[in-house]
């Protein structure tokens, strides 16, 4: 009789498999889920894709693919004429000019985004300047070199009377078709949009850490040197690499006001390209394709600074 039964228990049909649990049901259950969510999801994004594939990704490779060429033919001549004394000054005036600006106008910036963190009242100057920040940092082009000529200009209106009242005459100081009457105008839009883009990284300090602190026995001074700057100084950083980036590629409001009086790469790739007697499309790719080198290796550091205040701030 034991035999019989050992005999049973070995036979593979006498085994019972236990029955699937919950969670592995659950499991498979979302397993199958994913696949029309991911699709989903793809499918959303497809026109996104499509218009970053149309006008960003395509554009750029366009123009590498220009800057290599000359009649048709491949060469090298285009990349190294950049390297000439006069294309090699234009560059370092225009990283000076947007090291200038990001420098001045994050400060600026800095202070005006503190002021709108950590007060309150009155509550309707701060929903202005919040207003006026947000329409002054997106504002360049024509428009923006117009009004400062039409205030600041040889006839402006601030310049004539402030000549009319002290005799002096602003225009003289104050001339805005050079290098640093064009920083000035930068700072006009540079200001606001480091202000924008600082608002979230002081939200992001949370209340109970100074409490914290000063509970501890720390001073504010400890406090801010050793909590609040490790925690803010990626996205300062972030914030001054997107300030200059975003005054390197400032064209409109540079050739609206000092047209060729100032060596800027931007104002020398719109000569190169619509200019009559200077027209050299090649050219003008290649001084775009050391643009972007800049503008990309900027952008790539302020991702990279993103990610480290992302893990401070889980």
């Amino acid at each position: 009789m034991t035999i019989e039964l050992d005999k049973a228990a070995d036979r593979p049909e006498a085994v019972q498999t236990p029955p699937p649990s919950k969670t592995s049901r659950k499991t498979t259950h979302n397993t199958t889920r994913k696949a029309p969510g991911k699709l989903a999801g793809w499918l959303g994004a497809l026109p996104l894709l499509v218009f970053l594939s149309v006008f960003l990704i395509a554009p750029i490779a366009t123009n590498i693919f220009t800057s290599f060429r000359v009649d048709g033919q491949f060469s090298l001549e285009p990349m190294a004429k950049l390297f000439e004394p006069q294309y090699r000054d234009a560059f370092i005036q225009t990283i000076n000019l947007s090291l200038l600006t990001a420098a001045v106008g994050g400060v600026l910036g800095f202070i005006l985004a503190w002021a709108l963190a950590t007060g309150t009242k009155p509550a309707w100057l701060r929903n202005l300047v919040l207003s006026f920040s947000a329409v002054a940092s997106q504002m360049g082009g024509v428009a923006l070199a117009f009004a400062f000529i039409a205030t600041l200009g040889v006839q402006g209106l601030a310049t004539r009377i402030i000549l009319s009242l002290t005799g002096w005459n602003l225009s003289e100081n104050i001339q805005l078709a050079s290098f640093f009457g064009l920083a000035l105008v930068y700072l006009y839009f540079q200001v606001p949009l480091m202000a924008i883009l600082m608002l979230p990284a002081f939200g992001s300090l949370k209340k109970q850490w100074p409490e914290a602190a000063y509970s501890l026995g720390a001073s504010r001074f400890r406090y801010l040197a050793d909590v609040a700057l490790p925690i803010m100084w990626p996205p300062i950083v972030g914030a001054l690499l997107l300030l200059f980036a975003n005054s390197f590629s400032a064209y409109a409001t540079a050739y609206a006001l000092a047209g060729g009086r100032v060596n800027l790469v931007p104002i020398l790739i719109g000569f190169f390209i619509s200019g009559d007697v200077m027209a050299d499309e090649s050219f003008a790719a290649a001084l775009v394709t050391g643009m972007i080198v800049i503008v990309v290796a900027a952008m790539g550091l302020r991702t990279l600074l993103e990610r480290r205040t992302n893990k401070w701030l889980r």
